[in-house]
């Protein structure tokens, strides 16, 4: 059983929480559908994330819709709320989701702020929220209910200390982080982990979120620290805009490292080649193989186009997931749902399969990339 963590969002939950969450849980599927709510940043800087999920979600949709739905022909039907990813905002959408009490499953919260604000309200209201992409190292731990589709930032961003000083060489290193739950818990654990490798940690300095503008005094002191390698740790829109500002300083170290959050076709329309030579970790790459993998890629570049990402993935899997659990279940209720979720193995995704562990995290594998000529390219192999 996962145990909930003493976190200042659950109490900011729990402050809200309304009388319709006790005894809550799903209605069973009646009529000829089945409720998913999807909840993520549909305005805002973080919009291009929420519109590619959102598209990720609408693909897998069509393809259940197709293979003849769930629990004899139902169709699953998606609302989308919009977060702006807001943890304030998350809270009164997990309010309102929970009071309708028409839901089979959440898909979401994008990021782990609004993703943790949420997920206590969630948890007492016995509904499923699996996120495609909150990394916080506690999210899953705040309750049975709560699953997620991606690697830990714990176990991502060792992993990136351990490539970038063992395998890439590099001995110091100087960050800038976004200043939110995100940018400071990933700043934080490569620091440690890097230090205990050996490296060094010459200079960190951090940012405000969605009102930072302006990079070039912070990049000016990381050029005068002279790192081997500079880590933003920041989304693509960010990532893009300092890449550009350290070009306009004439600012190029040895390596400059990305998070795996700036794995979007959007970093290189903006920044250019000023992308090319960076590093990232990702568990999507575009080289994945298999028909499967390939026709969903299509499909998504078809509907927007633009190529697919980490984020088209999960969300595609998480949809497709909660399909087969609902099958699995031969119900459309929650609390039957939640064990098999809890206990699924091998579950045959995108990328292959995977298994969910005892916290409720999918197990999937990183990949070592690099921006090259302006495409994502997987280097495990080198």
């Amino acid at each position: 059983m996962k145990k909930a963590n003493t976190v200042i969002v659950v109490l900011l939950a729990a402050l809200l929480l309304p009388a319709t969450v006790f005894g809550g849980g799903s209605k069973e599927a009646s009529g000829n559908a089945v409720y998913f709510a999807w909840v993520g940043p549909l305005t805002g800087n973080s919009k291009q994330y929420g519109d590619t999920e959102k598209a990720a979600v609408e693909i897998a949709q069509a393809d259940i819709k197709a293979a003849g739905g769930i629990l004899g022909g139902k169709e699953i039907i998606v609302d989308f709320f919009d977060d702006k990813n807001d943890a304030t905002e998350a809270v009164n959408i997990a309010n309102k989701i929970i009071g309708d009490r028409k839901y089979s499953a959440i898909i979401g919260h994008f990021s782990s702020t609004p993703a943790m604000a949420a997920a206590p309200i969630y948890n007492e209201g016995e509904l499923v929220m699996y996120s495609p992409t909150a990394s916080h190292a506690d999210f899953s731990s705040l309750g049975e209910y709560v699953f997620r589709n991606t690697p830990t930032q714990a176990l991502e961003t060792a992993a990136y200390a351990d490539y970038v000083y063992n395998k890439l060489g590099i001995r110091t290193v100087a960050i800038l982080n976004v200043n939110d739950d995100w940018g400071n818990n990933i700043a934080r654990i490569f620091t440690t982990t890097f230090e205990k490798l050996g490296g060094r940690i010459i200079l960190t300095d951090n940012f405000i979120p969605e009102q930072t503008k302006d990079f070039t005094p912070m990049i000016a002191k990381v050029k005068q620290a002279n790192p081997e390698a500079f880590f933003p740790v920041c989304y693509y829109a960010e990532s893009a805009q300092i890449l550009i500002q350290m070009d306009s300083q004439n600012y190029k170290p040895k390596l400059t490292i990305l998070s795996s959050s700036a794995l979007k076709q959007e970093l290189v329309d903006v920044a250019g080649k000023l992308a090319d030579g960076c590093f990232l970790m990702n568990t999507f790459t575009p080289d994945i193989p298999g028909a499967e993998f390939a026709r969903v890629m299509r499909a998504y570049k078809d509907k927007t186009g633009k190529d697919g990402d980490a984020f088209l993935m999960q969300t595609y899997d998480v949809v497709r997931q909660l399909a087969a659990v609902i099958t699995q279940a031969n119900s459309a209720d929650s609390k039957k749902m939640r064990p098999v979720l809890a206990g699924m193995k091998n579950y045959p995704s995108l990328a292959g399969p995977y298994s969910m562990n005892e916290v409720g995290d999918a197990v999937r594998n990183l990949q070592p990339i690099m921006v090259e000529n302006g495409k994502f390219v997987n280097i495990s192999g080198r």
